[in-house]
């Protein structure tokens, strides 16, 4: 239990919400809580930072959410682990600005997910760049495919576009006013929630009563329209909804504009605020994690074989030469990292005997002989290790590809019929998402690297497939979107458990988009790529 009478928020000045944080710090699992104080009748902002998905959702939902925001001028927005880092690693101004060091108010000392805003303005601001350049571009091409329809008279494509667009507008005015975008309310719902940030907003929409607008009734109307196969015609306006549309970009241009002065101004005073959560550097780091392992495991050699740093978290790769590196004991050595390392940095282990690598070599050699180096050797616990009889010549091949790749299809395609099933009976496709992304990572890296991975964590799997093509990782955000910490739910339902399925259609719905992208590419990879060239398609 947390003692309470030592936390204080005194930055907040405001007794009531003091209390309140010091009871989400005791009941929940809260990593970092962030404060902004706003400027004369600007709202001031407090992020807090949790673990799971599930209680971010929850709490923000709560009562008292809405009474600080109306009664105290303070907007509370809850984000958990996997979607703030997501953002951060886009460089989304508003995280970059309202969650950097200076605006901590609470940090949990016992949690390794903090994060940490380090990088120098000349960094961030080539990521700014880019984020506003996906903006423009995505703009352009809507006011383009609108300008089409207007010449060919399609006036009912011109309203359902128009209203795309301007769902577009808002999703980027409340990702930078609000820090997340509200995809389940309607356009008047989100005008009204923007109001209270952008009051002038109100002026570019006209009221059909307290909380509709001309302009969106008449977009629902073209859409019913469309439906029934119907024209509204209704060319003249529009002039006013271009009108309308164009005082949005003009608002989000303005904030992009505006966090950035913020940003750089903040950028130029230094960072005051230690979070205990300084990058170590590599050989700090390396050294712990061999002094962790050696602690666990029987180890000859170990071998840093790959680094790569990307969003400004840096992994390493280290192959394990001896006996007793079993799955069970890595992910344990895994556990006792996290809480010795810092959070941008982590540690993907394998693990073989000298013996079976050596007996392996045959399947193996083209994988093995890469990534066992004498430059990459970080430990050895004794210079007379045997050196591996290596095959010369080596003729590198998929030997067993179809059973790696038959199961991984076949799994996949029962997952649909559960999925797709009209009843919405899902029991056990839990079971099966979790066995195919497991297969799906282990044929990947297989046709890939010539290795076939024991069956390691499904991060660990994961960081695999991406040392073995980094291309992969351009599915990241189907992982990070995911309803909950997706790998660990994927390792939990590894195995089995008599117990009642409470998926919902969403969530299966991200689970069948996941399989979907990731069936996909290995079905490229595999059967286009000419590997089983003998292989029958269903």
């Amino acid at each position: 239990m947390k003692t309470l009478e030592k936390l204080t928020f005194p930055k907040l000045e405001n007794e009531y919400l003091e209390n309140i944080l010091r009871q989400l710090v005791n009941q929940y699992t809260i990593i970092q809580i962030f404060f902004t104080k706003g400027q004369s009748s600007a709202f001031s902002y407090l992020i807090i930072h949790t673990e799971k998905g599930i209680d971010a959702k929850e709490l923000q939902e709560k009562n008292w959410v809405r009474k600080v925001k109306n009664n105290c001028q303070i907007a509370v927005y809850f984000i958990y682990t996997s979607k703030l880092r997501h953002r951060f690693s886009l460089g989304y101004p508003f995280i970059e600005f309202y969650c950097r060091p200076s605006a901590v108010i609470y940090q949990n000392k016992d949690s390794q997910d903090s994060i940490v805003i380090t990088r120098d303005w000349k960094k961030y601001n080539k990521r700014l760049h880019a984020l506003k350049d996906d903006f423009y571009h995505d703009h352009d091409l809507h006011k383009s495919q609108i300008q089409n329809l207007i010449s060919e008279g399609c006036s009912n494509g011109v309203f359902t576009s128009y209203s795309r667009l301007i769902e577009y507008d808002l999703e980027y005015l409340e990702e930078l006013y609000c820090g997340s975008k509200s995809a389940l309310l309607s356009l008047d719902e989100r005008i009204n929630n923007l109001i209270e940030y952008i009051p002038v907003i109100q002026k570019y929409f006209v009221r059909n009563n307290h909380n509709k607008y001309y302009l969106t009734d008449l977009f629902v109307k073209a859409k019913e329209a469309s439906d029934d196969d119907e024209v509204i015609y209704k060319e003249e306006m529009y002039e006013a909804v271009g009108i309308a549309e164009q005082r949005l970009y003009c608002l989000i241009e303005e904030r992009f504009s505006e966090l950035k002065k913020m940003l750089k101004k903040a950028h130029i005073v230094e960072h005051e605020v230690s979070c205990q959560m300084d990058n170590k550097p590599k050989k700090q780091t390396l050294g712990i994690a061999v002094e962790t392992i050696l602690n666990l495991v029987e180890v000859e050699q170990i071998y840093l074989y790959h680094q790569i740093t990307y969003a400004e978290k840096t992994t390493y790769y280290l192959m394990l030469i001896g006996n007793g590196g079993t799955n069970e004991k890595l992910r344990l050595i895994n556990h006792f990292l996290k809480s010795k390392i810092a959070d941008n940095h982590e540690v993907v282990m394998i693990s073989h005997s000298r013996k079976w690598i050596q007996e392996n070599l045959y399947q193996f050699q083209s994988f093995f002989s890469d990534i066992i180096q004498a430059n990459d050797l970080i430990y050895s616990s004794s210079p007379y290790h045997s050196e591996f009889h290596w095959e010369q010549p080596h003729n590198p091949y998929h030997a067993d590809l179809y059973f790696y790749y038959k199961p991984t299809k076949d799994v996949a395609l029962q997952f649909f019929t559960i999925a797709n099933n009209p009843k919405e009976n899902y029991q056990g496709l839990e079971y099966l998402f979790s066995l195919f992304f497991l297969s799906f990572c282990r044929t990947y890296i297989f046709v890939k690297t010539y290795y076939l991975p024991n069956n390691l964590t499904s991060q660990a799997l994961w960081h695999l497939c991406i040392y073995a093509d980094a291309n992969i990782r351009k599915y990241n955000y189907l992982l990070e979107q995911f309803w909950t910490e997706c790998f660990p739910y994927l390792n939990k339902h590894r195995v089995l458990n008599h117990k009642l399925s409470k998926l919902s259609k969403e969530e299966v719905c991200q689970m069948n988009g996941i399989v979907e992208k990731l069936m996909y590419e290995l079905h490229n990879l595999v059967i286009e790529g000419g590997l089983l060239q003998d292989f029958e398609e269903d």
